[in-house]
């Protein structure tokens, strides 16, 4: 025999007598007791035998590459039957909603989705057992009713949240959102049932619950806008005491759940509501440019709407006060004459007498605006000694608002300055002259110009004798 024999005989002697201690041992103690369940470790599953269909384990390995199908359940490759959304077999008739998704499980977006911490959050939560569960969704729901109609009102908002996390893309979730903003509503944390609201509404666009939900939506913002009404306050004032109200600019809460009504149900009965709600928040704050955009909006969007005659005059009030004077744009005028002649058309017969004189007084005020912005120009270009344009502006007062004092004052002036040069005389005019004329600016010269209605070939300014060109059109001349 070798020398390594006798080396490793020796030892496999010591090994064969501890095994025979321990068989004794064994069979002393009776018979085998079954050795409680151990955690099992993520890697555990390599070494081990495949879980059983059927069981929490091998869902969670298999839900991946499960495929749902409407009114069955979801199906996992070579696998027979079909699954819940826990994974338990399907083997009689179940409920419509227990195998009906209500949306699909939103797709990660981004860029690298796969670092977005939500993302890996959601993960987590599933990995850990608190992810979407229909039994635990419902048991929630039905916890959170039960604390609802004993007015719990705060309890039921964290059940009813419970279940909306639980219920993820199921029926459920719909009524458990909706419940969870009642909950808010009814013990009185208006800005958080807004928030849910629109949450419900944001995931939901066609739900069930948008009469109830936009009605609910107008009463939190008629208290916002009635309450900064009664107690006017800073927007950067803080609250910390009313639960009612946001901590920060409460009208401006208003005004956004106005926009949210509007938005969210632009067809329904409250849109124009809001949008007339909105639009004298701003008229009553002095803001007459968004007051003005929501008054025409109003007009446009809704022409059928009850509150067309309140648009018209407040609208047409908003266009005065948000005129800023003569040496500013004149388009706010312009639009309230179009606006004054819509009310007369549109609404002769619902008009008072005293109405009536007011739409009269209205259109000379803004009449009286539009012939001081001419007559402004004129006096600028009269200033600057550029009388052709001077004389032009005057003479639009004249024909346009005859009968006014801005009219006889035009006549008055256009008469002084008749004989002067329709521009000043230009520095260094004769060396300029040495120098021939662009081709450009001779073609220029040549093209027909609309001027008091007749077309007539551009003069050089300060004609023979300094005559107004106005006053001598050229032989060619258009009807307008």
């Amino acid at each position: 025999m070798s020398k390594r024999a006798l080396r490793i005989n020796p030892q496999l002697a010591t090994c064969s007598l501890q095994i025979a201690i321990c068989l004794a041992l064994l069979s002393l103690a009776g018979p085998l007791t079954p050795m409680p369940a151990r955690a099992q470790w993520p890697w555990s599953g390599m070494f081990s035998d495949p879980a059983p269909v059927g069981t929490p384990e091998w869902w969670k390995k298999n839900q991946k590459k499960a495929v749902f199908e409407v009114g069955k359940g979801w199906k996992v490759p070579d696998v027979e039957g079909f699954f819940d959304d826990d994974g338990h077999p399907i083997d009689g008739p179940v409920a419509v909603e227990r195998v009906t998704r209500a949306a699909a499980p939103p797709s990660e977006k981004g860029l690298i989705p796969g670092l977005d911490p939500l993302v890996q959050l959601e993960k987590a939560k599933t990995a850990l057992g608190m992810g979407p569960n229909e039994r635990r969704a419902r048991e929630a729901y039905a916890r959170g009713t039960e604390l609802f109609q004993a007015g719990n009102y705060g309890a039921a908002a964290d059940a009813y949240s419970d279940a909306a996390k639980r219920g993820a893309f199921l029926p459920l979730e719909q009524d458990a959102m909706f419940m969870l903003a009642e909950s808010h509503f009814f013990n009185d944390r208006y800005i958080k049932a807004r928030d849910a609201y629109d949450a419900l509404i944001h995931k939901h666009p066609n739900t069930r619950y948008l009469d109830r939900l936009i009605e609910r939506q107008w009463s939190i913002a008629q208290y916002w806008e009635k309450y900064e009404e009664r107690r006017p306050d800073w927007s950067l004032t803080p609250n910390a005491i009313d639960k009612t109200r946001p901590w920060f600019d409460t009208i401006g809460h208003a005004i956004k759940t106005y926009d949210s009504i509007r938005l969210n149900d632009p067809t329904g009965p409250r849109a124009d509501d809001a949008i007339m709600a909105t639009a004298n928040i701003y008229f009553r704050r002095g803001q007459y440019d968004d007051a003005d955009y929501h008054y025409t909006l109003l007009r446009r969007q809704y022409p059928r709407s009850e509150l067309q005659f309140e648009a018209h005059l407040l609208g047409l009030q908003a266009k005065l006060r948000k005129y800023q004077g003569p040496d500013y744009d004149g388009t706010p005028l312009e639009e309230g004459k179009q606006l004054v002649k819509q009310i007369r058309r549109q609404f002769a017969g619902r008009l008072s007498s005293e109405e009536q004189q007011r739409l009269k007084d209205v259109e000379a005020q803004l009449n009286h605006q539009l012939a001081l912005q001419d007559f402004s120009m004129a006096e600028h270009y009269d200033g600057t000694k550029h009388y052709g344009s001077a004389k032009m502006y005057y003479g639009r007062v004249i024909q346009q608002y005859p009968d006014t004092e801005l009219a006889a004052r035009a006549r008055e002036r256009l008469a002084q300055i008749a004989g002067e040069p329709e521009e000043p005389a230009k520095f260094l005019a004769g060396f300029v002259d040495l120098f021939p004329q662009s081709e450009e600016k001779s073609r220029m010269a040549r093209v027909p110009e609309i001027q008091e209605g007749r077309t007539r070939l551009a003069q050089a300014p300060g004609g023979e004798g300094g005559e107004n060109p106005s006053e001598h059109p050229a032989s060619a001349t258009l009807p307008r």
